[in-house]
Formats: C-alpha cells, sequence, structure tokens
C-alpha cells in the first residue's frame, strides 16, 4: 500500500497559476513523488513545464520515468526540453496511439489544423526516450499503475466531435485509445490523476476501482474535458460521483470554467483548484 504521508503532487502547467513566479499555458503537467518513484505525468505545452519546474525548486533530474496521457500537443509540446535537461535514458510510458497523426476540426471555416505531438519519434529516442508502449496498465510499483486501454461503459460520456485522427481514409473521428490516467492505492483511497479524461472520467474512475481493485476513493484530480459536455452529461456526472463519494475533487485544463463551477457548487467542501504551482499533500486539508 502506497503511503499517503509520502506522496505529493506538483502541478507545473496548468491554464492558470496559483502563485507568483510561475507561468501558465493551455496544458497540463505534474509531478509525482511518490517517496520510491518520481514520475512526471504529461509536460505541458512548451518551456514553460521545465520553466516552473526550477520556479519551485524541483530537480526534473530525479525523474524515474515520464507518462503521456495522450499524443496531443498541449500534454506533450514540452518533451522535448524536457529529455534535453534530464540528459538520462528514461523510459515513456505510453499507448500505441500516442504518435497517432492527430487533427483539430474547425467547423466554422472547415479546416484541418494539426495538434499532435510535434517531435518526431526518432528525435525523442536520440535524447533518452526510451518508449514503452502498451495497452494495457503498466505497473510502476505494486501500487500504482498507469490506467491502459480505458473502456467507455456509458451512453454519455464521449469523444468531442472536433478531435480528428488523419488516415488512409482521411479524417475521421479520434476514438482517443490513448488516453491514460494514473491509479494510486494508498492507505486514505485510491487516488486517480487524470491528463485530459477524453474517456469520461466516470469511466475512468470505474475502471481505476476495477483496476485497483478498491471501490474507496479519496481523490480524483487533473483535467476532466467537461469543458465540451452539455447540462445532461454533467447532471448525469455529478449524480455519478456523488455514488462514487471521492473525498477530494481538483478540477484543472479542459474542465471548462461553467463545469468547474458547476462541480464545485455541487462539492462546495470537496473541491479544489488544480493550477499552476498548486502542490498537494496528503492527507489534503484543502
Amino acid at each position: 500500500m502506497q503511503k499517503s504521508k509520502n506522496l505529493k503532487f506538483f502541478t507545473l502547467c496548468e491554464n492558470s497559476v496559483v502563485k507568483a513566479g510561475v507561468t501558465g499555458e493551455w496544458g497540463y503537467s505534474v509531478l509525482i513523488e511518490t517517496g520510491d518513484k518520481t514520475i512526471l505525468f504529461d509536460t505541458g505545452a512548451s518551456g514553460a513545464t521545465l520553466k516552473n519546474a526550477i520556479g519551485m525548486g524541483l530537480n526534473l533530474s530525479k525523474v524515474d520515468l515520464i507518462v503521456l496521457s495522450h499524443g496531443h500537443y498541449d500534454h506533450t509540446g514540452g518533451l522535448m526540453e524536457v529529455l534535453g535537461h534530464i540528459r538520462k535514458d528514461i523510459p515513456i510510458v505510453a499507448h500505441p496511439d500516442v504518435f497517432a497523426s492527430k487533427y483539430g476540426y474547425n467547423k466554422k471555416d472547415d479546416t484541418y489544423h494539426y495538434n499532435g505531438i510535434p517531435f518526431r519519434r526518432e528525435a525523442l529516442e536520440s535524447l533518452g526516450a526510451q518508449f514503452e508502449l502498451t495497452t494495457a496498465p503498466y505497473w510502476i510499483t505494486k501500487d500504482i499503475a498507469t490506467s491502459g486501454e480505458e473502456p467507455q461503459t456509458n451512453d454519455y460520456e464521449t469523444i468531442a466531435e472536433n478531435l480528428r485522427v488523419k488516415t488512409e481514409k482521411g479524417y475521421e473521428q479520434d476514438p482517443l485509445k490513448d488516453d491514460l490516467s494514473i491509479f494510486i492505492r494508498t492507505d486514505l483511497g485510491l487516488v486517480v490523476v487524470l491528463g485530459c479524461a477524453h474517456r469520461g472520467m466516470i469511466n475512468i474512475l470505474k475502471h481505476g476501482m476495477t483496476v485497483m481493485e478498491t471501490e474507496d476513493i479519496y481523490m480524483v484530480v487533473g483535467g476532466t474535458h467537461l469543458v465540451t459536455a452539455d447540462k445532461a452529461r454533467l447532471d448525469k456526472t455529478i449524480q455519478t460521483l456523488r455514488e462514487m463519494n471521492p473525498r477530494w475533487i481538483g478540477t484543472a485544463h479542459c474542465t471548462g470554467f461553467p463545469a468547474a463551477a458547476t462541480v464545485f457548487n455541487a462539492f462546495p467542501d470537496r473541491y479544489f483548484v488544480n493550477s499552476t504551482g498548486s502542490v498537494v499533500t496528503f492527507p489534503y486539508k484543502g
């Protein structure tokens, strides 16, 4: 069982900032310290992740492995600078689709813009990246695992329609099978760290309870991709969260202000904003 007293989260990149001396940008990155392992989950959209880590007094050369939540630029764009700073061979855990040719569709002018990883795999490998691509959960320790491919088991958490992947047939809906989260089984309960939750926060939480063999959720933190959710989806999400009964909910990045406000109003004594510069220690006190 992961000892919660040894667990710390440092948010290195997010849309907003919580203190002076750090830079916000559209993206996400969190450094996870467990006492035994140091994990970098995503790298933001640019060099802000590295700059903020230095500004927060954190040494990324101590990172043991990197996990990529999916292949969008706003979660992978800082990877080149991070690898250049670390200057060592390092495992990078991701889904095999992480290097898919990802695009965003603009319905207003019927155009597509590339929004995938902005670097060639070979370039990243030349800086020490050792990719561990798997569809199954990747066990970092006996109590910490990536989600692996997240099953979509309900009818209301759908992939945003404007997210596409370029194939031989043209621009098709991206199923975002590469969407990954991190599950941590602690003495306080299950902690789930989301990257963007493209496959649905509720789907991911249910999957996490299955993988980690527990129904006791202590915290869910990260991007929820509720920014595109309609009222019906938000209502069902809130209803199911009440049933799951997490002690803490910390939203970030792709949640969107209206959805974040809705979650806060539903859980005013359990909610916190997860911004650039945030430090989460356990047990969390809000």
